[in-house]
């Protein structure tokens, strides 16, 4: 047999163990957003925009190198596609379009919302896929993350021909039927629909959990700092809070739920993978 009951028996677990932990992430947001705390909307400035995408290229370029060569064979499109999945999952790309059906019902406009950021994801992958190979070291890393964020950011040079053909779908879009405080059936989508997250975050970790420092807490701060910023949440915090709200304590005040959610979600999911993952040894390393 290929799979035993205890085998299936342990993924089952481990599946419940992941799926607790990003109960647990998203309602440190749920949580602070019923708190009081406002929901960020940035208006930042061209250059804010390309650090932020250098941090999360940064994030990724980080992942694949220190993955190595594994991953679907370690060629280009290999890692474009491993590189495209992670960043897609994490910035909960799908759960943006589902959640905009279920609160304004506009389920064919947030479908079609889904283009641009699915193209712009397709387009860092495969840069990052690219700009790791001369990521050799921290220098390296930083300025290839930063070409890679120049050239993401110049692709809004594309949207003046996108937006055009796009604009005519804006009859498909609806006004919110729920506004926060949600109904429960609302509140119900938005965990459910976190589960995009929380695969994502379990790949980052599979792919790179034994290729990590050897102490438990430098494997959990270290999950924790990529998945933040492979989500976005530490350059918005530390870059697009200055835009946000009317001064910017209020902006870093605002961006910390999520900045907090997804530092939580990667070192929960770290902690699951390193009790109960593959290895079945704390902190994934030989029992003694």
């Amino acid at each position: 047999m290929l799979f035993s009951v205890s085998d299936f028996r342990r993924t089952g677990v481990l599946a419940a163990a992941c799926l607790v932990a990003g109960f647990i992430a998203l309602s440190i947001h749920v949580g602070l957003l019923a708190a009081g705390v406002p929901f960020p909307i940035p208006t930042p400035p061209l250059w804010a925009t390309w650090l932020h995408t250098a941090l999360v290229a940064g994030g990724l370029i980080m992942a694949l190198a220190t993955a190595g060569p594994r991953g679907l064979g370690g060629s280009l499109a290999g890692r474009t596609l491993l590189a495209f999945a992670i960043l897609v999952l994490l910035q909960e790309t799908f759960r943006v379009a589902v959640m905009n059906g279920v609160v304004t019902g506009g389920w064919a406009y947030g479908a079609i919302g889904l283009i641009k950021p699915l193209l712009r994801s397709l387009i860092l992958a495969l840069l990052c896929a690219v700009a790791v190979r001369w990521a050799r070291g921290p220098i390296s890393a930083m300025a290839a993350a930063l070409a890679a964020a120049a050239v993401a950011t110049g692709q809004r040079l594309i949207h003046p021909f996108l937006n055009p053909w796009l604009d005519t779908f804006d009859h498909l879009s609806r006004a919110p039927l729920f506004v926060f405080p949600y109904p429960f059936h609302v509140t119900v989508a938005a965990y459910v629909s976190f589960i995009e997250a929380v695969v994502g975050a379990v790949i980052l970790t599979a792919l790179i959990w034994d290729r990590l420092p050897a102490r438990l807490w430098a494997r959990l701060a270290s999950l924790a700092l990529l998945t933040a910023l492979i989500k976005g949440v530490v350059g918005g915090t530390v870059l697009y809070g200055v835009f946000t709200g009317d001064n910017p304590w209020i902006g870093l005040f605002s961006w910390s739920q999520f900045l907090l959610e997804f530092l939580a979600l990667g070192a929960l999911i770290g902690a699951v993978w390193g009790r109960l993952g593959p290895d079945g040894s704390p902190a994934g390393l030989p029992p003694p």
